[in-house]
């Protein structure tokens, strides 16, 4: 189970700081240096076992409730089907479709 905690606490790593980032004001609560613990007060488990791995002593550590969750949104503009002749065009003007490093 700690497998699965482990993983939402990477997704709610990046989106706080997705979201610290877009909103610095908020960052300013907390303070320098401190450790900041991701809870999720809709999910029991995962906060008790954030709580059990946290520093004992609360000095310097922040706990944040990251609230809601908003949907996952792709970046993706305008997409379209294309042949695979289409495909190979592509490749054609732009020379290979992918990027190799050359060694020295």
């Amino acid at each position: 189970m700690s497998e699965l905690y482990t993983l939402k606490h990477s997704d709610l790593f990046l989106e706080f700081t997705r979201y610290i980032t877009t909103h610095p004001k908020f960052s300013e609560q907390i303070p320098e240096g401190a450790e900041v613990i991701l809870l999720d007060s809709r999910d029991k488990g995962y906060t008790s076992f954030m709580l059990k791995h946290a520093p004992k002593k609360d000095a310097n550590v922040v706990f944040v409730d990251v609230g809601v969750l908003g949907p996952i949104r792709s970046r993706v503009k305008n997409p379209k089907i294309i042949s695979r002749e289409t495909a190979k065009k592509y490749t054609a003007k732009n020379g290979s479709s992918t990027r190799t490093r050359k060694s020295n």
